[in-house]
């Protein structure tokens, strides 16, 4: 007779689809299931990958809604994440369908702006949506480094301009600030840094020199989900979630000499 056994917390990705599976739903996905989590995808949008650019194409806002409200009658949500949202319309849609879910469900915003691949930056209005909307709602939020300079207006060069970029982002309402020096800040060490409304800590190590790292800034914000669904604190979240990523990239995918995609499996021979 088999056993009864808890069933895992259910959790929620709101994002694109990546036709590479590199990022996006896709690595969110990948990476709860690693942490033992029943992931949800609502797709925001369909991203076509290619050599040297993308084409993204949007869901139309009502039908993400729709994802949604199916969504939340059917499950107990334990945690979201926020992904690609390539329309103000969409991210005025998700943000009032935040703000109507219980505030003990940990809200973790990726402010998808900037793609490897292309040259694809967002408006000036979507950027301004995201400030406006969806960060005073985020317990954490989550930019990289090119996403802070466009959503702060500075030139982040060095660790300082890091440490004020952070308290011009934690100005928004969003409970803490985690941003992703990784290989764009000079040095032979990959920085981030975390900021929230106690205290503030940076995560140091290695820059990694695989090319394999399509979809490490989702899979590290979904990990940070993961690991707060868990139970763990903000601080540990974020030290683990880095730790997972690191191993993602170095037993990543190649897809050819310049790119690869971050593998969330490599995980499991260190947590086993």
């Amino acid at each position: 007779m088999m056993q009864n056994k808890s069933q895992p917390a259910v959790v929620l990705t709101i994002a694109g689809a990546d036709s590479l599976s590199g990022g996006g739903m896709q690595a969110d996905l990948a990476t709860f299931n690693e942490l033992k989590l029943y992931g949800l995808a609502t797709m925001t949008s369909i991203v076509a990958v290619g050599p040297d650019d993308l084409k993204i194409t949007p869901l139309p806002a009502a039908l993400v809604q729709d994802q949604l409200q199916t969504q939340q009658a059917a499950f107990l949500l334990r945690g979201v994440k926020i992904g690609l949202l390539p329309t103000i319309e969409q991210v005025k849609s998700v943000a009032a369908w935040i703000r109507q879910l219980p505030k003990t469900v940990p809200v973790v915003v990726d402010p998808v702006l900037v793609f490897k691949e292309a040259q694809n930056d967002a408006s000036a209005a979507l950027r301004d949506a995201y400030l406006r909307e969806l960060f005073p709602l985020a317990t954490i939020i989550t930019p990289n480094l090119t996403e802070a300079m466009q959503l702060t207006d500075q030139v982040l060069i060095n660790e300082q301009d890091i440490v004020q970029a952070a308290q011009v982002l934690i100005q928004t309402g969003t409970q803490s600030v985690v941003i992703k020096g990784g290989h764009r800040l000079g040095g032979s060490m990959a920085k981030d840094y975390l900021l929230t409304k106690t205290g503030a800590q940076w995560f140091t190590s290695p820059k990694l020199t695989s090319n394999n790292n399509n979809g490490a800034g989702c899979t590290f914000s979904a990990a940070i989900l993961g690991y707060l669904v868990q139970g763990h604190s903000l601080e540990i979240a974020v030290t683990q979630a880095k730790t997972f990523v690191q191993h993602a990239i170095e037993a990543g995918l190649t897809i050819n000499e310049q790119q690869g995609n971050v593998w969330q499996g490599a995980n499991r021979e260190y947590s086993s």
